[in-house]
């Protein structure tokens, strides 16, 4: 038994809007991948290929955060984010750069300049999320939720015939969130199996909290999960699951 999925980041029922963020890199292959895992994140992405067109767009809007490669033909990075930092409009969007330089004094530099996070290429999609989070959150998610649709049966489910009704609409390596018009107390303690590529995974987990449908329209029905006990192959499991449906089109293997 398996569930189908989707490359696409779960927000619904959450109560977060989906951020702008504008994506600066002279490379095309490099603005080509990293632009397409952002979006993948649930990010809406401005890109270009030079600073010029970069600071023409946020004479217009103002993003989340903008993501900068410092190698860029004519303007260089550094000087983009000397001119976003300088501009009474910009000054307080987040700069991360994300570059091939590997010189450790041009990181200190762009620290230095302002920038809030230096990431070298490739970057773990991981890492990139992470790194954004803590930019633009004020309670910033420290794992990745992929939104997907299979069923889940919980151990205890006190009316068992009904346990397939019940599916996971997103999940991290930390835990998942079950669609469910029954949601458990907060503080409930559940045994659940669901299957990821034919492979059963048995975890222990607890409610951290729960929708009904009296949250309205856009909320959807269910209970958010944190995953206590899991063997440590199947964690393992999932975050190469999660890794291979968010980008396993677009970036080369994990190592290892």
């Amino acid at each position: 038994m398996s569930g189908g999925t989707a490359t696409k980041m779960e927000h619904g029922g959450t109560g977060r809007e989906k951020k702008f963020l504008v994506l600066v890199d002279g490379n095309s292959k490099d603005l080509f991948t990293t632009g397409m895992l952002l979006q993948r994140l649930d990010y809406n992405v401005f890109t270009t290929g030079g600073a010029e067109e970069a600071l023409q767009y946020l004479s217009i809007a103002v993003p989340a955060a903008l993501v900068t490669e410092l190698l860029l033909p004519t303007m260089n990075g550094m000087d983009l984010i000397e001119r976003v930092k300088k501009d009474d409009r910009t000054k307080g969007v987040p700069i991360i750069a994300l570059t091939s330089m590997k010189d450790p004094k041009i990181e200190e530099l762009s620290l230095v300049a302002g920038c809030a996070a230096y990431l070298r290429k490739p970057v773990d999609p991981n890492t990139l999320y992470r790194t954004i989070q803590h930019a633009i959150e004020a309670t910033p998610r420290h794992y990745i939720r992929l939104s997907t649709c299979f069923p889940v049966a919980i151990a205890d489910d006190p009316f068992p015939a009904l346990a397939h009704t019940e599916y996971v609409s997103a999940l991290s390596e930390n835990g998942l969130f079950i669609l469910t018009h029954r949601p458990r107390p907060v503080g409930t303690a559940l045994t659940i199996r669901f299957f990821v590529y034919d492979r059963p995974i048995d975890v222990r987990a607890i409610v951290l909290y729960t929708f009904t449908t009296a949250g309205g329209p856009l909320k959807e029905p269910g209970m958010g999960l944190k995953f206590v006990e899991m063997a440590d192959g199947d964690r393992r499991f999932i975050q190469s699951f999660i890794r291979d449906q968010l980008a396993g089109d677009i970036l080369p293997p994990a190592a290892g």
